[in-house]
């Protein structure tokens, strides 16, 4: 048995979306196979087409929307009107209606959902509590964080950031894991950024930072890798340091900052595993190095010329991982 991967064309929802088709193959009767790891990957993929193009909020960003609340899943159903184990059904990975969608993104404002708080049919006294815990967050100013996000290239999820919105912070922190293990030169840094996001998507069809990435002449980058630093060490979550290298060479060294530790509780156990395996493989391998395997990836080959936004669908084409 190999695992083989082409282009095929999948249906959901009476819609019809590309993706990279998985499977294993028989080398003798060239009978066809999928178990439930591969199938999955397939899986997600067609689901992240169709919530891309419909605009539906992704299982992240409806799971960040209760947490940010401190409510249980059930009281959110029964606040935005859903059924009573609905919302925790969304949070697994179930696909919202486009009218329910709608009324989890409009959640997403705690003025908002202060409306729908005090429209639900729960008690009174319920509905006070709420909004006492609601006060805090009524007039909490979104302008920075929306103004970080659209300085590092964020969008909505689509292929070109993994199908992953992420706040800033996600992506700072990746940065400070590996500063962490490691003083990295800022070209080795974003090698590193790029094949754990790649590698993270080609196990599981999603990325971790939701970064978009281009491809410039020292290989694949973060599109605003210097906004990207420069930020982390406002925040004192990583130092920046400058030194003369051979005497006329400015090098830029990104190491961790002693203000700040890493957080941990921002990733799942599959995402710090992705990013453990790429430390691992290529912490002891030097800058040129790093460059040079990068050069050799499909995912900068075809990208280089027009100097393009990298699509993660070339994670399935790696070679390194």
């Amino acid at each position: 048995m190999e695992l083989a991967r082409e282009k095929r064309t999948l249906e959901f929802r009476k819609e019809k979306f590309e993706i990279m088709y998985h499977y294993f193959k028989c080398k003798d009767s060239d009978e066809e196979f999928v178990d439930e790891a591969i199938g999955n990957i397939n899986l997600v993929q067609v689901y992240n087409a169709f919530r891309a193009k419909h605009n539906l909020p992704f299982v992240e960003e409806i799971r960040n929307i209760r947490s940010r609340y401190d409510l249980p899943a059930t009281t959110m159903s029964q606040i935005l009107g859903f059924g009573v184990n609905q919302y925790g059904l969304y949070e697994k990975g179930d696909i919202p209606s486009e009218t329910n969608a709608r009324i989890i993104q409009m959640a997403a404002s705690p003025v908002e959902f202060m409306k729908l708080v005090g429209l639900s049919d729960m008690e009174e006294k319920q509905k006070d509590r709420i909004h006492k815990k609601l006060a805090g967050l009524k007039n909490e100013g979104n302008g920075w964080r929306l103004l970080y996000e659209k300085s590092l290239g964020i969008g909505a999820p689509s292929e070109f950031n993994g199908f992953r919105k992420t706040s800033p912070e996600k992506a700072y922190h990746i940065v400070r894991f590996f500063a962490d293990h490691q003083a990295f030169l800022k070209t080795a840094l974003n090698k590193l950024l790029f094949y754990a996001d790649f590698y993270h998507f080609k196990r599981f069809g999603i990325g971790v930072s939701g970064l978009q990435y281009r491809a410039i002449q020292w290989g694949p980058v973060p599109s605003q890798f210097d906004t990207l630093f420069n930020q982390a060490a406002e925040k004192d979550i990583i130092d920046v340091r400058y030194e003369i290298w051979d005497e006329d060479k400015e090098m830029v060294i990104i190491a961790p900052s002693s203000k700040t530790q890493f957080q941990k509780e921002l990733f799942t156990a599959e995402e710090l595993d992705s990013l453990q395996t790429i430390l691992e493989k290529l912490k002891n391998l030097k800058t040129r190095q790093l460059v040079d395997m990068s050069h050799k990836e499909s995912a900068w080959k075809e990208n280089i010329e027009g100097r393009t936004l990298i699509s993660y669908t070339y994670a399935f084409d790696l070679l390194a991982f």
